[in-house]
């Protein structure tokens, strides 16, 4: 054989970059030192699991297949006596009498007459692999020096030394994970490890948030009408006695016109009975009644004006009215008493919170708040904590939750009445080895029950 060949050989087995191409050269390009008809390459990839991983004229293999499944029972079965042998000369041959009844009765189905055998092992004699070479022609008995089979009788160390390096040498990592559990370095590694279990901390909830105007005053409907237009926009700020809302006037209007023409019909009625009077002694009496009509309708009158003034929604004192779009409110029936909006102090800023059931913690009025803002996340805004509801009750999203109030602890240009953010509330002390495990055991007491 030329040495060029084996020269050529190892050098593609160097130039191979992954596990995929390193066996695709060991099963096609070893035909260049001895012929074979089949080539496949098992891998040992665990204390009692082999899978094939190539196979000659194949770039992809399918390690489920039943051909594929036979192989790699065939080289467990030899993985035992192969790694008897000397680590430079791991070769044997095979053939369906050197297989158990089980194994031998499919060889005919899958491979030629006669195999050879290949353990492949890396620097540390651990058999990694088995590359199996079948023919239709019996492999020689003794390997003659000079002869193909000698040759590959050399390769089978570069492979060996190859497919470990490639395939089968644990990475940097595992090894360094199998070095800490025996030793020293594992009994420190724990002792670290339980140490920081041990840093004090404050339990935390991450809760959403709004920043809101402790000083609040509920603007309600002063009758029962239609919304006809919101003179403001939302959260504009507004006058004391400020037109912030109007009520539809058409009914109204028309019932004020037909009671001034009443209105007007009885003062005529009465200048005509005080005309009869002074004539007729006998129409006094009807000077009475006409008067009592003047008067009833003055009352009816001055009783719509007061109606149509209460139809303007005014601000009693200066602040920021807040309500919802101003399309949604034109022409929707109000009652008395309904609230149509808040007028909120922009001068008392504080937040309200929803901390969902599964997220609370134990929050003690004055816990420190700290509000991250969506529209400015890296400027956060201290707050404090005022109060926690005891009820639960049906957060914005429609989540079983205790509502939190607080107070801005400083003011920043960043907050105003509105804005809406995550708050972080911080509870009692405890150890960071409880913090990082109080929701396993909280599930884990649900499952059980105890």
């Amino acid at each position: 054989m030329n040495p060029d060949l084996f020269q050529t050989l190892v050098a593609k087995i160097h130039a191979a970059r992954t596990a995929a191409e390193l066996s695709f050269v060991l099963c096609n390009d070893t035909l260049a030192l001895v012929p074979y008809q089949q080539a496949a390459l098992v891998s040992f990839t665990g204390a009692a699991r082999a899978r094939l991983v190539g196979h000659s004229g194949l770039a992809d293999v399918d390690a489920d297949s039943p051909y594929a499944l036979w192989l790699a029972q065939v080289a467990r079965h030899l993985q035992s006596a192969l790694a008897a042998l000397p680590d430079s000369a791991r070769v044997m041959g095979v053939s369906a009498s050197t297989l158990p009844p089980s194994l031998a009765a499919a060889w005919a189905d899958w491979l030629p007459a006669h195999a050879l055998a290949l353990g492949l092992s890396g620097p540390d004699g651990e058999l990694r692999a088995v590359l199996l070479l079948a023919r239709a022609e019996p492999w020689p008995g003794e390997i003659a020096p000079g002869s193909p089979e000698s040759w590959l009788l050399q390769a089978t160390g570069v492979y060996g030394h190859a497919w470990w390096a490639m395939a089968a040498r644990r990475p940097a990592f595992s090894a360094a994970l199998s070095a800490l559990s025996t030793g020293k370095i594992a009994r420190r590694v724990l002792a670290a490890v339980l140490l920081l279990l041990l840093i004090p901390v404050r339990e935390y909830a991450l809760v959403p948030a709004e920043v809101v105007s402790n000083r609040t005053e509920v603007i309600a409907s002063p009758r029962d009408g239609v919304i006809r237009q919101m003179t403001v926009k939302p959260n504009t700020p507004v006058k004391a006695g400020q037109v912030i809302a109007e009520l539809d006037d058409t009914t109204l209007y028309n019932r004020m016109s037909v009671a001034q023409a009443s209105l007007a019909s009885a003062r005529t009625e009465l200048h005509q009975a005080s005309q009869r009077a002074i004539e007729a002694q006998g129409a006094k009496a009807e000077l009475g009644l006409a008067d009592g009509r003047v008067k009833e309708r003055e009352v009816e009158v001055q009783s719509l004006s007061r109606e149509m003034e209460r139809l303007q929604i005014k601000a009693p004192s200066a602040g920021v009215f807040v309500y919802s779009n101003p399309d949604d409110w034109a022409g929707r029936p109000v009652q008395t008493g309904e609230r149509v909006g808040l007028l909120a102090d922009p001068a008392t800023l504080g937040l309200q919170a929803w901390a969902p059931v599964a997220e609370a913690v134990n929050l003690a009025p004055g816990a420190p708040i700290t509000l991250f803002l969506r529209v400015a996340p890296l400027s956060p805004v201290s707050a404090q904590l005022d109060y926690a509801s005891y009820q639960v009750v049906e957060s914005p999203q429609g989540v079983a939750s205790y509502q939190l109030r607080g107070t801005l602890s400083e003011a920043s240009d960043k907050a105003r009445i509105g804005l809406r953010g995550t708050a972080r509330i911080a509870g009692d002390w405890t150890v960071l080895g409880y913090l990082l495990l109080r929701r396993p055991l909280a599930a884990a007491r649900e499952w059980c029950g105890c």
